[in-house]
């Protein structure tokens, strides 16, 4: 359950990234930078939150595997969710 948590915890950090930049398509306008501390914090959250039960080289795999594949995945969700 908690490594569900951490995980969506990541993603978030990833969307709320990806909201912030000013190339992004989900929304007409892009949100304020400001939030990017939001996402900041989620991903340290979600890194101590991995390493509590695992070592840190699996922890840090884990959380960068994760934003990356986010960071690809969410723009095509954006393609395929929009109407247009």
């Amino acid at each position: 359950m908690l490594t569900f948590i951490l995980v969506f915890a990541l993603i978030a950090g990833s969307a709320v990234i990806y909201l912030s930049n000013k190339n992004q398509r989900w929304r007409k306008k892009h949100i304020n930078s400001r939030w990017r501390i939001l996402a900041y914090f989620l991903f340290i959250v979600a890194l101590f939150g991995f390493y509590s039960g695992m070592s840190l080289p699996v922890s840090l795999f884990i959380c960068l595997m994760v934003i990356m594949l986010s960071h690809m995945f969410i723009p095509f969700l954006v393609l395929m969710v929009r109407d247009k």
